[in-house]
């Protein structure tokens, strides 16, 4: 009777003293000739499994045993010829067809790799473990569709099966199938409620969808898996950000700061939910941090230069703009920055100037026209400030006030389209002022 080994080489040693003794012991030398395969060994399998032959010589599996040694010495038309004999002897063997799959694998050829596994898995429907394999080879060579093919074939033999459950959801979730990837990540999650990687998905899905308190909850459960820890904090910081609950959004990256402190998407988000909050401060601290650790991305020093402009630091934001010019001439958004703190200034006409220079370089950027118009805005002209307000609404802006105004401006000038802004205000926005305002309008026939 063979011992507990400690470990594989302990458990050849045993057999091999075994064979010795009994050297005709077929099922024992088959037994050795695997474990050799399982431990790398191939010489010394290769040299068992022609005794085996020997003795049976036409044992179709150990046939097709001997056919997988062949292949990994390349011995390819020795092997095919033994894979054959083996389908002659056994029609229909998918063991056989696995290895002729292995053996065009070895070859290069995909398609005929392929065409012997799915040969295989109709073999043998009831190997679940063929099928995945079959499934696995349809998805790592691009077939995304024959995957799940096969992965749903699977989970009409094994319904819980959590391998094809989870390769499912995640292929699903790859052609935007949002519905059909949390059916089987929920599925999991009933069978296997510490499925980490299911609830990670799961809250993908959800955030995907928008269903951010949800997402939430399972990112929560997901960062108890180590791998997962950071990314499912970060995204739930998201997820918060997303819900405009900002003090817990902040809590959380602060949380990951302490493990990476110059991470710069942390920081960044970090920055963005300080602005968000309208904590400008915090927000101008932030980006301070993050054009010393990543000082080679001009829309850090952008955003700082912005937020020391609202806070009515126009010396520090000069000087701001100065670094970004020399180390990024010519910055399209730098220039209507400084354009905006021209306009913050009273210097109109500099103002104007830098963003006519932006709009030269890119003549779609809303935010040149909307501070153009607020230049002439201060300066009375109606004529102009409608003309950039005009130009921002056809680019796609449909910011309420921007709207609200630009129809003012309309019906100032006894322009027929103003009663339409007045209308788009009331859609976008119907519990705003802004609507009270454009509805009192509308009323009175704006045009």
């Amino acid at each position: 009777m063979l011992q507990r080994p400690g470990d594989i080489n302990g458990l050849l040693g045993q057999l091999e003293a075994k064979s010795r003794h009994n050297p005709d012991d077929l099922e024992l030398m088959q037994r050795l000739s695997r474990l050799y395969l399982r431990n790398g060994n191939s010489k010394a399998a290769e040299a068992v499994i022609e005794r085996i032959l020997k003795l049976e010589p036409d044992n179709a599996q150990v046939m097709v045993e001997y056919a997988d040694c062949l292949i990994r010495r390349e011995a390819f038309e020795e092997a095919a010829y033994n894979i054959e004999r083996a389908l002659e002897l056994r029609p229909g063997l998918s063991s056989a067809f696995i290895a002729m799959a292995r053996l065009h694998e070895a070859q290069g050829c995909v398609e005929k790799q392929v065409s012997f596994m799915m040969r295989a898995a109709n073999a043998a429907p009831d190997k679940i473990d063929v099928r995945l394999a079959l499934a696995e080879l349809l998805k790592r060579h691009g077939d995304f569709n024959g995957a799940i093919g096969q992965y749903k074939l699977i989970l009409e033999i094994a319904p819980d099966l959590e391998a094809a459950l989870f390769s499912l959801g995640t292929m699903l979730l790859r052609q935007d199938d949002l519905n059909g990837a949390m059916n089987s990540f929920r599925q999991i999650i009933r069978n296997n409620p510490g499925a980490f990687d299911a609830h990670f998905n799961l809250a993908s899905c959800l955030f995907r969808q928008r269903k951010f308190v949800m997402a939430a909850n399972h990112f929560r459960v997901a960062q108890r898996k180590p791998e997962l820890a950071q990314r499912s904090l970060y995204l739930m910081a998201q997820c918060y950000f997303k819900q405009r609950d900002y003090d817990n959004a902040i809590v959380t990256l602060e949380k990951l700061l302490q493990l990476e402190e110059n991470n710069v998407s942390y920081l960044k988000s970090l920055a963005e939910i300080y602005e968000a909050a309208e904590e400008l401060d915090m927000a101008r601290d932030i980006y301070r941090r993050l054009t010393s650790v990543a000082p080679e991305r001009p829309e850090f020093l952008v955003r700082l230069a912005s937020i020391m402009i609202a806070l009515d630091d126009y010396e520090r934001a000069e000087k701001t703009l100065d670094t970004l010019f020399r180390m990024h001439p010519g910055h399209v958004e730098g220039h209507r920055i400084l354009g905006d703190l021209y306009a913050r200034r009273g210097d109109h006409r500099s103002a104007i100037e830098e963003y006519r220079r932006t709009l030269m370089i890119n003549e779609n950027d809303a935010q040149a026209f909307l501070g153009l118009a607020r230049v002439y805005r201060a300066l009375d002209n109606t004529d102009e400030e409608q003309q950039a307000l005009k130009r921002a609404a056809e680019i796609g802006c449909e910011d309420p006030e921007l709207l609200l105004r630009l129809g003012q401006l309309e019906r100032k000038l006894r322009l027929p389209a103003s009663l339409d802004r007045f209308r788009r205000v009331a859609e976008l926005a119907p519990d705003s002022n802004f609507a009270k305002e454009a509805e009192y309008y509308i009323r009175h026939k704006a045009a």
